[in-house]
């Protein structure tokens, strides 16, 4: 069995590799590593007895959308290829075609005949009693078809012909002698056809075991061919379970590895759109696989930047637009983090996470010159849309309001802030946002009161924050549902203070020894919010800024 070393896909793909493939950034190389070497041995280990030597094994390879199956299955496949016979199939690209079985062989022949050192053909006559062989009994609901009785046909077919004569006197059930000739003749050609596709799958699993058997023998190929399935969830329900029955029935010969790419939730679902929501499609999927791997859900900072269009954070974009966006982040790559912090926090799907992030991005693309926006209060306004309407619904037009009983079983009303935080887990309301702030672009001195000021000394850099202070210090402050507010914070005794001079006092006052501290970024937001006009976003713009773009789903790529 020939060594199988680490994959490195750190970076991207240069020739001779036929397909251009970016770094992986979901940390998947590792994976296909592990799988590679478990099924090379299953599907061939010299180890074993010498008929036993050659396994035929079907893996399941698990993954929900967006996971990056495809980029998995196609890296993967090309790593193999240099050592392996190997085939892979998009079986939603060929899901036009009536039979699975052609759609498979096809490509077999296609692709091992450009990595054979031997002829790879089968027979003309074999592959085609494929193309219609299914009974005319199961094409439709019509009791006729071209003049047909499929009740007649039907009977004749599936009838006990060995009924003694006394029976036959007293039954009324129909003999051969009663049927038109049509339907006769039909149905000695369904048994001709049957049979003759019976030895068709015959001639074909022979060819293979014939190829593996030779590609044995070739240098510098190994055992097994493996062959991969991808996009079977995306196929028609029909066709699905049909390749999936192919695979089983007819491709079980020694020396095959299948790796089959599903989200198998959904392909599940699919199975039970066939045969009623009752069926139980988890076991009739345990028939297909030897086994299952689940691929984990990716880092979602990691998976948005793969999946969305990272140029609309860049500053060159914003400042050609004239527009302004909060956090301000040096890199693309820290502003989708900020938005995967709050995503992950209200534990979002894969496709929603990309569905809010385009949403987002959409939302950009839309704003005016001049005009700015708070991406992570759109993050959560989305994920409470998507989660809980209703809430939604409250919060948005200021109506929130929950009562809960504190320790001593008093009725109290619980504030937005503690009403969200109850559903997020600790770890995940400690998690940090990042602002890139350079405070002497603001200002060089902060205003004290009575003619006196005090020079800025905070340095440029990176300002952090943890997320359930930003739920109740940002975000609360825009719905009006908290206490611990930005207002608060520039509050001032006297009237006659401003409350952009109130902001800048409180900076003057902090430890500048200490400019990354959470409160610091809080009284950082505070004078940002009233300096660059953030304040005077409100509830109803951000009520038009979701409601415009909500009804954008993302549908996946082409």
């Amino acid at each position: 069995m020939k060594e199988i070393k680490e994959f490195n896909w750190s970076k991207a793909t240069k020739p001779p590799l036929e397909e251009y493939f970016p770094a992986d950034k979901l940390d998947r190389a590792r994976y296909a590593t592990f799988l590679s070497r478990l099924l090379a041995q299953e599907g061939f280990d010299e180890s074993r007895p010498g008929d036993e030597q050659k396994k035929n094994y079907v893996l399941n390879l698990n993954a929900e959308w967006g996971a990056g199956k495809t980029y998995f299955l196609k890296r993967w496949s090309q790593e193999l290829i240099v050592h392996y016979p190997v085939v892979y199939i998009d079986a939603w690209q060929q899901d036009y075609s009536d039979d699975p079985f052609l759609t498979v062989i096809a490509g077999i022949i296609k692709q091992l005949q450009l990595q054979a050192k031997f002829n790879i053909t089968i027979p003309k006559s074999a592959v085609s009693m494929f193309k219609a062989v299914a009974p005319a009994i199961a094409q439709g609901l019509t009791k006729k078809i071209s003049g047909i009785d499929l009740d007649e046909l039907h009977t004749l077919l599936f009838s006990d012909e060995e009924i003694d004569s006394d029976q036959n006197q007293n039954s009324n059930k129909p003999t051969s002698s009663d049927f038109s000739p049509a339907v006769k003749a039909l149905a000695q050609n369904l048994i001709k056809d049957h049979e003759a596709k019976n030895k068709s799958v015959e001639v074909i699993k022979a060819k293979l075991a014939d190829w593996v058997s030779k590609f044995e023998k070739q240098e510098g190929k190994s055992l097994p061919i493996f062959i991969f399935i991808d996009e079977l969830d995306r196929c028609r329900p029909s066709y699905a379970v049909e390749m999936l029955e192919t695979i089983k029935h007819i491709f079980d010969v020694k020396g095959i590895v299948f790796v089959v790419a599903t989200d198998t939730e959904q392909l599940q679902h699919t199975i039970k759109s066939i045969y009623g929501q009752g069926f139980d499609a988890k076991v009739y999927l345990g028939r297909f696989f030897n086994s299952r791997y689940s691929l984990k859900r990716p880092v979602l900072k990691d998976f948005l930047s793969v999946h969305s269009d990272t140029t609309k954070f860049e500053s060159a974009y914003l400042e050609s637009k004239n527009i302004e966006l909060l956090p301000r982040t040096q890199t693309p790559e820290t502003a989708l983090a900020n938005i995967s912090v709050v995503l992950d926090a209200f534990q979002v799907s894969a496709r929603t996470a990309i569905q809010i992030t385009e949403r987002i991005t959409a939302i950009i693309v839309n704003l005016p010159r001049g005009k700015k926006v708070d991406v992570l209060v759109l993050a959560i306004l989305f994920c409470i849309y998507e989660k809980d309407h209703s809430l939604y619904e409250e919060v948005i037009t200021g109506r929130f309001k929950r009562d809960g009983k504190n320790h001593k079983g008093e009725v109290r009303n619980i504030s937005l802030n503690n009403f969200l935080k109850q559903s997020i887990q600790e770890v995940q309301q400690l998690a940090e946002i990042k602002y890139f702030i350079e405070p002497l672009s603001y200002t060089n001195s902060f205003y004290l009161g009575q003619m006196a000021s005090r020079n800025n000394n905070f340095a440029t850099g990176n300002y952090s924050i943890q997320l359930a202070e930003f739920i109740d210090s940002i975000f609360c402050r825009v719905f009006n549902n908290t206490t611990n507010s930005l207002a608060a914070m520039v509050s001032s005794s006297s009237e006659n203070v401003t409350a952009l001079h109130s902001a800048e006092q409180n900076l003057a006052n902090a430890d500048v020894r200490k400019p990354r501290v959470g409160n610091i970024t809080l009284l950082w937001l505070s004078y940002i919010y009233i300096k660059d006009g953030y304040k005077e976003i409100t509830k109803e713009h951000y009520r038009d800024f979701i409601e415009l773009s909500s009804p954008l789903d993302y549908m996946g790529d082409s």
